[in-house]
């Protein structure tokens, strides 16, 4: 399904997790300028139903920003941008996705990924999706 499909207003677009209706949740992507670079970023908050479905356990609404560029979509994990600009938080940098659902879809698996390795004993700061398997990876832009 196109990005183009989706309704948009000036600066808030509301996305199906799953590409095509909100039984599995919903993402809402708000448009900023980012005043460092100044380029657009599209932060990007759930909805408790994306969470579940998604395994995500801890109450969550930023799960992270999309960058567009060179027809992709730039997936960054992180759940405050303060720690993207300031350092001190988890982030990570995602593989690009070809469209905005696939990015969202790679925040959320990602974020499933980091929860149930930390689950595991493993520490979230060491984890790196560049590292993941390529089955891995390309389960993430599924």
């Amino acid at each position: 399904m196109t990005d183009t499909t989706h309704t948009h207003t000036t600066t808030v677009v509301t996305l199906p997790v799953n590409g095509r209706d909100s039984r599995d949740g919903v993402a809402t992507l708000t448009q900023i300028v980012d005043a460092t670079g100044g380029h657009t970023v599209h932060i990007v908050t759930i909805d408790e139903r994306a969470a579940e479905c998604y395994g995500i356990q801890q109450p969550v609404s930023v799960v992270g920003g999309l960058v567009r560029t060179r027809g992709r979509w730039l997936p960054t994990a992180y759940r405050d941008r303060a720690h993207l600009l300031n350092g001190g938080g988890l982030v990570y940098f995602l593989p690009n996705a070809s469209s905005r659902v696939r990015a969202v879809r790679a925040l959320l698996r990602w974020w499933f990924v980091v929860a149930r390795r930390a689950r595991d004993g493993a520490d979230p700061r060491h984890l790196d999706p560049c590292q993941e398997s390529p089955a891995s990876r390309r389960w993430l832009l599924a």
